[in-house]
């Protein structure tokens, strides 16, 4: 058997059924383990703990591996006990070496144990030898002997206790253990995708993880870890866990006959999956010797029957790689032809037969070069990864004449490649497509021109893909509709970008005149949404909702894998819907399209929409879903390149972090994000000064942040990012959110009648849109004003503003205005009120996981509850004592805030907020912070 020092992963229900059958073998009687599993599922490593447990009880461990290749006898599994192979001289010789304690025998592979040693063992176990001994017996149950299964029932008729142990699959945390933390880490969603191919089996998760990082360390490889696993990791490729596999199964294969064998080779050849017919011409054999072979593969369960009819598959993927690379190149050869031709005969489709022709086909064969680019086209959705390579062989295969027809090909592998993620390539083929493809027909060269203008702006560039649109729309404008309405719609979301909205909801309305006139459904509901969110960000919020009710109608009705071609339709769609105020809806398409990107492997796409994702479930106060789904964001934009996407991610991250009270991080992601910012454009963009809708959110973000972190002056001369105080550079619906932003941040700084205004002006940009998010936002900057100045009306509010959010879902910010309810119960006397708005708030925050705020509700409370009786409070006049600015330091130090943060907050040195500190002190007849915190909360509740 052979050891290892690899750490048990996941095994500890295995290990703690070990342990108690250890322990029942050490009270003085035989015990017998049955560990059984599928090959590498760690079968081995629980006998060796197993035999580490017994030797830490002082009991005499004997070890024995039967193998494929014919280690199966006596007396290479019970060593020098065996003697003459008489079973009564074998009891004799076991009682004379076992020691007082037993005997333990750690006994592997016995499905390939021969008879004479499973009489013997037989016989061992309807009659135990004196002392006792404790059998563990590992085996594949497909491949066990009947003789092994028979002696085991019979052990247990005779009154044998048999432990059973089965350890199953890896699940996502054990998978992490396995392969490393840091190894993990790098590999991202990548590892849970080799963790379904693998199946849970820890050996081939080993193999898959080494191929993986060969391949992204050696080869560049920039393909999504969910996509077409098995195609890009070949256990050849790698050392280690994989040369030992092909070890391994080298011996499986020794173990059949030359017929099986080559039966094999012929299935490996025609694929995972494989019928006896097309077997049987692979290897040029009759069927009925091809079954035959075929049953004696199944004996040694290195094939299993398929739930299709005649069908078979090989046991694992990784195991039909390594009977694939047994068999000789020459002949490998041979037989790919005699399965394109098999396949050409039966006119399978294109998919079938390129797996076969990529491998035959000889440069300057255009029947060869149609059936590759055919079948990239039918599997683009399910394995592009495929689809790529086929792609690759067809350009390979043309002959250098061919200029115009390479053009095609690239064009179709440049888009493909920017739909993975692999903008970069995609960039540097479009570039060469763009020379080359003729100009008729326009459609197609609008279309390349629009892919091209998309990837440079994915890149981070803006005005080279601008003025390539404009010089190609002016050309097509008076040739061709349809390929004018593609290049209005590329146009259309370069004006988004640039924070043109009105601009461009003209140019989409043109594009979905033209989706409309081709009958075109995706397109046309990837114009609806566009139309919809721009609706939204313009204020014509009857036309966003008339658009969204048309999108979700066009989307609802696409199949998975039309959807799949523009997932465009399903983003817009859902930033319109979670800003309409219906986030739960957002989150069902949204949820969809992310689905189907992940299979479909569009990385580029899943980029964005988990972006989108991660906005819409922070409304809904699902913050750790909302990390989780930004975070992945960042890093497929980080991996590919994307740095509008990446700037973004980084926009919703800092916003989240912000909620969830890590300002550390809210920071660094939104400094981060405004220092990717790229140069403004023309339009809002310059008016901002941060260039179109993504800069002005990171400035958005980056400002909330600010205040949080105590630096409310920072937070407000963010006016200047998004136009002033008409705030021109910000969007419609954006304007409510900086307004309540800068009310918060006027408070904070005490300028109360500038926060006034700042409330007025929210509630002037709600009203127009009649949203009841925007409204209860609107409502809650009033309310915070109203409850500084201790105003009667605050109460009815903040009730107000929390009726009004909870109905657009916002869950945080509902529970805010909750905050400034209580304050104001707090100032009218109502503190068992407020007591219990308090209580719900922080109940509400702390499992959003919105700890700052959780933090401010509990704070709320203790200042509550630890209210002194009228009788010991203070009279109202200490406090009269201390000047306007001694009240404001002695006001922020009960807030917590330190002299650098009061320093900071009124801007004056920290020398000076010394002064006014003993100023205070000597007027109140204090002596500490705490102190002075305490005489300032007990005259603000009396």
């Amino acid at each position: 058997m052979t050891s290892t020092s690899e750490p048990l992963i996941g095994r500890e229900p295995e290990c703690r059924q070990l342990g108690r059958v250890v322990r029942r073998f050490a009270a003085g009687t035989t015990q017998v383990v049955e560990i059984t599993g599928e090959p590498g599922i760690g079968k081995t490593r629980l006998l060796a703990e197993l035999g580490r447990l017994a030797s830490a009880r002082g009991h005499v461990v004997r070890t024995g591996q039967a193998t494929a290749a014919g280690g199966g006898r006596p007396w290479e599994l019970f060593g020098d006990v065996w003697g003459d192979g008489s079973p009564g001289d074998l009891r004799k010789r076991l009682e004379a070496a076992a020691p007082p304690g037993g005997l333990v025998f750690l006994l592997d592979g016995l499905q390939w144990a021969d008879d004479v040693f499973l009489a013997a063992l037989d016989d061992l176990l309807r009659r135990p030898p004196k002392p006792p001994v404790l059998f563990a017996l590992a085996h594949r149950p497909r491949q066990a002997p009947p003789r092994l299964r028979g002696l085991l029932r019979s052990a247990v008729a005779g009154g044998l206790e048999v432990e059973r142990v089965c350890p199953g699959p890896l699940g996502p945390g054990e998978a992490t253990g396995l392969v490393g933390a840091d190894r993990a880490a790098g590999m991202g969603r990548r590892l849970p995708a080799l963790l379904r191919a693998g199946g849970g089996n820890p050996l081939y998760l080993k193999i898959l993880a080494h191929a993986d990082e060969h391949a992204y360390t050696h080869d560049d490889a920039h393909t999504d870890g969910d996509a077409d696993v098995d195609s890009r990791t070949h256990p050849h490729a790698a050392n280690g866990p994989a040369a030992a596999f092909e070890v391994e199964v080298a011996a499986e294969l020794g173990r059949v006959s030359a017929t099986a064998r080559q039966v094999a080779r012929a299935a490996a050849v025609v694929g995972e999956h494989f019928t006896s017919e097309l077997v049987a011409a692979t290897a040029g054999l009759p069927e009925i010797a091809t079954l035959s072979a075929i049953d004696e593969l199944a004996g040694e369960d290195l094939v299993r029957p398929a739930e299709a009819p005649r069908s078979f598959t090989f046991r694992h993927p990784l195991l039909r790689d390594a009977v694939y690379e047994s068999a000789l190149p020459g002949w490998r050869l041979a037989a790919h032809t005699a399965v394109a031709a098999a396949l050409t005969s039966r006119q399978a489709d294109a998919a079938a037969c390129a797996f076969h022709v990529e491998r035959t086909a000889r440069p300057g064969d255009h029947d060869a070069v149609r059936i590759l680019a055919e079948a990239a086209h039918l599997v683009r959705f399910r394995q592009p990864d495929s689809a790529v390579r086929w792609l690759n062989a067809a350009l390979r295969l043309l002959p250098t004449d061919a200029v115009v027809q390479r053009a095609r090909l690239q064009f179709r592998l440049a888009r493909l490649l920017c739909a993975l993620g692999r903008l970069r390539e995609s960039r540097e083929l479009l570039h060469t497509v763009l020379e080359v493809l003729p100009r008729e027909p326009a459609a197609r060269y609008a279309a390349a021109v629009a892919a091209c203008a998309l990837v440079e702006r994915a890149l981070g560039r803006r005005a080279e893909p601008r003025s390539l649109l404009v010089d190609a729309l002016d050309e097509a404008t008076a040739r061709d509709a349809d390929a004018a309405g593609v290049l209005e719609f590329a146009l259309a979301r370069d004006d988004l970008g640039e924070g043109r909205p009105a601009d461009c909801a003209a140019r989409a309305e043109r594009a979905l005149a033209a989706a409309e006139r081709r009958g075109s459904r995706g397109p046309a509901a990837t114009a609806h949404g566009l139309l919809s969110l721009t609706g939204v960000l313009t204020g014509a919020i009857g036309s966003a909702q008339a658009h969204s009710v048309s999108a979700a109608r066009l989307v609802d009705g696409l199949l998975d894998g039309q959807l799949a071609g523009d997932l465009d339709s399903v983003l817009w769609l859902g930033w319109s819907e979670a800003m309409l105020g219906r986030p739960p809806v957002a989150l069902g398409h949204l949820d969809r399209g992310i689905a189907v990107a992940r299979r479909s492997g569009r990385e580029f796409a899943l980029t964005h929409l988990l972006t989108a994702r991660a906005f819409a479930v922070h409304l809904s106060g699902r913050l750790h879903e909302a990390e989780t789904a930004a975070a992945e964001a960042l890093e497929l934009a980080v991996r590919s390149g994307a740095e509008e996407a990446r700037t973004g991610a980084l926009a919703v991250s800092c916003r989240i972090a912000v909620v969830t009270g890590d300002l550390d991080a809210a920071l660094r992601t939104g400094t981060a994000a405004m220092e990717h910012l790229p140069v403004a454009g023309s339009g809002a963009g310059v008016a901002s000064g941060v260039g179109g809708w993504s800069g002005t959110s990171v400035a958005r973000s980056l400002a909330e942040a600010r205040l949080d972190a105590g630096d409310a002056t920072a937070c407000l001369a963010a006016v200047r990012a998004v136009g002033g105080v008409e705030l021109t550079g910000a969007d419609v619906w954006s304007r409510v959110d900086w307004c309540e932003l800068f009310t918060r941040a006027s408070l904070a700084a005490g300028r109360v009648d500038v926060a006034a205004r700042w409330a007025d002006r929210a509630m002037a940009a709600a009203r127009p849109l009649a949203l009841p998010g925007r409204l209860g936002l609107a409502l809650l900057a009033r309310a915070q004003v109203l409850a500084c100045r201790h105003s009667e009306s605050a109460f009815g509010a903040s009730v107000a503003a929390y009726d009004a959010l909870t109905e657009a879902g916002l869950v945080i910010d509902a529970n805010r205005a909750r905050l400034t309810a209580a304050a104001a119960l707090t100032a009218r006397g109502e503190t068992r009120r407020a007591a219990a708005e308090l209580a719900t708030a922080h109940r509400t925050f702390t499992a959003c996981g919105a700890r700052t705020l959780a933090r401010r509700a509990s704070a709320e409370r203790r200042r509550i509850a630890a209210r002194p009786p009228r009788s010991e409070a203070p009279r109202p006049g200490d406090l009269a004592l201390l000047t306007r600015r001694e009240g404001e330091v002695a006001a922020l130090v009960s807030e917590g805030l330190t002299n650098r943060q009061i320093a900071h907050r009124l801007q004056v040195t920290e020398k000076t907020v010394q002064m006014h500190l003993s100023n205070a002190f000597g007027k109140l007849g204090v002596t500490s912070r705490a102190a002075l915190a305490s005489a300032v909360v007990r005259a603000a509740y009396s």
